[in-house]
């Protein structure tokens, strides 16, 4: 089943002068033509719409996220409902990074609210024209988040200038791949290889000296990869495993940058109904 792409919508969030106000230009300038613009179901919801190639995106904002002026700390959890009534409108979210700034712990948790919202995440670097040395920038950059975010194999990295157009092309092409990629369906045949693989590696780490095992997978949905694994364990899998778990499993199959959804069961013979 492919995944219809007719309509993908896009949410664009990150810190004050990050430079999503010029993206926002960028895209509706280059991309065009803008289709028109609305408000939502909440009058905070705020629409425009650009074609890229056969595809339509909608841009999807909130006034208050666009408002320049310093959020006071009363203003700061509305603000935060508006980010995540943001990321539940969406299909792929932008956290937009001025590539002059350090990541911030803002930023982790911008991108935690939209992992934990199963929607696909792009980094993108703003401001690469600037870098003087940027091949030595991207590098550090791609350690630096393998090294310090445990879910680096979640989200997707691009870097770009949004003033001078610099690989924006790149961020939609990309963003369309993945939401492709996320309607996958994998074969029970190769699912069952790579439980094979995993128990003849057999190297899972060890919970209260037990070693956890999985006995078997099922795919249970692809608008989001969902699978249920069921495992030697009467207890709650510990997230030692399911981490264990979902690295190996997006190594075997080669999939990055998109949500996978594990539902883990405790059975003895996985092999009844």
């Amino acid at each position: 089943m492919s995944m219809r792409l007719d309509k993908l919508n896009l949410g664009i969030i990150g810190k004050p002068n990050s430079g999503k106000s010029t993206l926002f230009n960028t895209l509706l300038g280059e991309y065009l033509s803008p289709v028109g613009d609305e408000y939502g179901l909440t009058k905070s919801l705020y629409k425009k719409e650009f074609k890229h190639k056969k595809y339509d995106f909608i841009i999807v904002d909130t006034p208050g996220l666009r408002r320049r002026s310093k959020v006071k700390e009363k203003k700061e959890m509305v603000r935060n409902l508006e980010v995540i009534r943001l990321i539940n409108s969406v299909d792929a979210v932008i956290l937009l990074i001025d590539s002059l700034e350090n990541i911030t712990k803002q930023d982790f948790r911008l991108a935690d609210l939209v992992i934990n919202k199963y929607k696909l995440l792009f980094f993108i670097f703003n401001k690469i024209d600037i870098v003087e040395d940027k091949k030595k920038f991207k590098s550090n950059i791609n350690k630096f988040l393998k090294n310090n975010y445990s879910k680096h194999k979640l989200i997707n990295i691009e870097f770009i200038s949004a003033k001078k157009n610099i690989s924006v092309n790149n961020v939609l092409e990309k963003i369309i791949t993945k939401k492709k990629l996320e309607s996958i369906r994998i074969q029970k045949q190769k699912l069952n290889k790579f439980i094979n693989y995993l128990n003849k590696k057999a190297n899972y780490p060890k919970i209260n000296k037990v070693e956890i095992k999985p006995k078997y997978i099922v795919q249970t949905d692809n608008k989001i990869p969902k699978f249920k694994v069921f495992v030697n364990t009467q207890k709650k899998t510990p997230n030692l495993f399911q981490k264990y778990f979902d690295n190996a499993f997006r190594e075997y199959f080669k999939i990055d940058g998109i949500p996978i959804i594990y539902e883990f069961k405790n059975s003895k013979n996985p092999y009844v109904n």
